[in-house]
């Protein structure tokens, strides 16, 4: 299996490679106030992908970080002892295994939350 998706990967280089290599004239970016910027085609594609995924990076960072707040705090509550909490004679004390399935479980559903 790991030899056909290098495969996939090799193929997918080649063919994003060729396409690198058949755009190398030069394009013209024209900018406002008449200012304009010319250069490779396959530079300003590449230019462009790198902003858009920096974009999307910063855009990301905020919901990350604080997913990343949340399961710290989750994973330091986890190991809980009978003494903890108001009705700590008649709760059932988890153990880590059951703590760290529940952590689990939060965590993926914050990955797949919007």
């Amino acid at each position: 299996m790991r030899i056909i998706v290098g495969a996939l990967w090799l193929v997918l280089f080649l063919i994003l490679f060729a396409f690198a290599v058949n755009n190398t004239a030069p394009a013209n970016l024209h900018f406002f106030a008449g200012m304009s910027w010319s250069a490779p085609l396959i530079a300003l594609l590449l230019a462009f992908f790198v902003a858009g995924f920096a974009c999307g990076f910063i855009a990301l960072m905020p919901t990350w970080v604080r997913l990343r707040v949340e399961l710290r705090r989750l994973r330091r509550r986890a190991p809980l002892k009978a003494d903890d909490g108001p009705a700590a004679g008649s709760a059932r004390v988890p153990t880590s295994e059951e703590s760290a399935d529940k952590i689990q479980s939060i965590a993926r559903g914050a990955r797949t939350t919007t």
